[in-house]
């Protein structure tokens, strides 16, 4: 079985969007990958240099990495998709904005990277934290959250309240709805856009839009919540083609292998056929980003 997992964040996931998380990530992303069968990557850079690290990767290994550029669309310039292109970025992958993503203020970015040929990952639902208070006891220690009124608490509201002041006015899960990726596609047709986390938990939603645009997709990563959610629902053949589904992983290194086998075992009971696993587990990604399959 071969697998492309189309959901990466370059980093350890203990360490996601500090100063070091990159540092000996690739070498330990490429040893899982072997071990699980991983043949490409959509690697997804981190805000601040994280485009320079992302160069980087692309060039070491170029055979395994999918690039896709951080844009902050309330905060980066148009030109920046054109900088994605010349450094021969794949794609983009964009989150956390302070206005609906069918925002005409957004289009510019839209129309520069459907004329470039770039792919655009777009978060969608609900934007996870520091902290999980469903899952995090039962993951790694430092998701798990802090005892209701504790000294903890208190700096982690802090912390939050401090981060909150660097964005614009308006920023919100609400924002990031898959509907909002049905106005692009119609306005931006040949470009290819994908939906993060089949637009969790508005998976009906994403499931519908999907149906009916021809370049708009969704990956199924998100963990355990998002796992359970698809499989108990019953989405996928009943809401959406296994054609406009990718897989994804997000999610720790140790975790990867994990997933896959987790999910072949979701698509076996399902009654998916090995061509249509192979659709999800591989083949819709590699036609999405040119990749020969």
């Amino acid at each position: 079985m071969r697998v492309f997992d189309s959901h990466v964040h370059y980093g350890f996931w203990d360490k996601l969007f500090g100063r070091d998380a990159e540092k000996g990530f690739l070498e330990a992303l490429s040893d899982t990958c072997e071990d699980a069968g991983v043949q490409k990557v959509a690697l997804l850079a981190n805000p601040g240099r994280g485009n320079d690290k992302l160069s980087w990767a692309l060039e070491q290994r170029p055979d395994l990495i999918i690039a896709l550029g951080r844009l902050e669309l309330d905060k980066d310039p148009v030109s920046l998709v054109e900088d994605f292109y010349q450094r021969g970025f794949h794609g983009i992958k964009t989150t956390g904005v302070s206005k609906n993503y069918d925002h005409p203020d957004y289009y510019p970015f839209y129309e520069a990277a459907q004329a470039r040929g770039l792919r655009i990952l777009f978060h969608t639902g609900v934007l996870g934290g520091p902290v999980d208070y469903l899952e995090g006891s039962k993951e790694d220690a430092w998701k798990a959250p802090p005892a209701a009124g504790s000294p903890e608490e208190d700096a982690l509201v802090t912390r939050l309240s401090r981060n909150i002041k660097r964005e614009q006015y308006g920023f919100s899960s609400a924002r990031m709805q898959p509907i909002y990726l049905d106005t692009i596609a119609f306005y931006f047709p040949e470009l290819f856009i994908i939906g993060a986390h089949l637009g969790w938990p508005d998976y009906r939603t994403a499931s519908a839009v999907a149906r009916w645009r021809p370049r708009l997709y969704f990956d199924i990563s998100g963990g355990d919540v998002v796992h359970n959610h698809i499989v108990e629902g019953g989405y996928i053949g009943k809401e959406i083609s296994p054609r406009k589904l990718l897989y994804g992983s997000d999610s720790d290194l140790r975790r990867i292998k994990g997933d896959i086998l987790r999910w072949k075992a979701a698509f076996d009971t399902m009654g998916l056929t090995e061509d249509e696993q192979d659709q999800i587990f591989y083949r819709n990604a590699a036609g999405i980003y040119g990749v020969d399959s």
